[in-house]
């Protein structure tokens, strides 16, 4: 059975980008609220030398990021983030803060696909997967590593494909689809 499979280029690295900076942004204002606010003086010199730490990091981290790669700076911030509140006596945040940074990351390092077999077109992304019948299908192209799926309903997928499929060839793929849709069309 022939099929195809194709890993497409993703914007969810740059959604979750924005979403770490808005949670961490978030936790050194809860910081903040938790100095202000604590009357035992020792947790407090702990809170604002944690806040320091939080401060400077983040300054390393973006002036240094361009220049050494770092990519798991947002992991060791999540880390620290998360190490804060058992020691503030507040573990529900921490619980929080643990399960959303999980959810966040699975999210990210699941791959989005498009599968074409004989049956269907599958479109897996991070959160959901949708089965496409070719009989739902106008149009399915290939060219110069854009993917456009154009769909009876008027509705269109395309996107860009990543460097690990540039190795299908174009011109069998577009064929595989071209008879598929003949095959539909001609059964309907």
């Amino acid at each position: 059975m022939q099929q195809f499979t194709f890993i497409l280029k993703d914007t969810t690295q740059k959604a979750f980008n924005s979403f770490f900076w808005f949670l961490y942004f978030l936790h050194l204002i809860a910081a903040s609220v938790i100095i202000i606010n604590t009357n035992n003086q020792q947790q407090k010199n702990f809170a604002i030398g944690i806040f320091t730490g939080f401060l400077l990091l983040t300054a390393l981290f973006y002036f240094l990021k361009n220049k050494f790669k770092l990519r798991s700076y947002q992991l060791v911030m999540f880390t620290l983030m998360a190490f804060f509140w058992p020691l503030q006596s507040a573990w529900l945040p921490a619980i929080v803060v643990i399960a959303v940074i999980t959810f966040s990351y699975l999210v990210v390092k699941k791959k989005s696909t498009a599968a074409f077999t004989i049956d269907n077109i599958t479109v897996s992304k991070s959160l959901f997967k949708k089965q496409y019948h070719w009989a739902e299908v106008e149009n399915v192209v290939l060219k110069d590593h854009l993917l456009s799926i154009d769909l009876k309903n008027n509705h269109l997928i395309q996107v860009e494909i990543t460097l690990e499929s540039y190795s299908i060839d174009e011109t069998l793929f577009n064929q595989f689809c071209l008879h598929q849709l003949e095959i539909t069309n001609h059964t309907s």
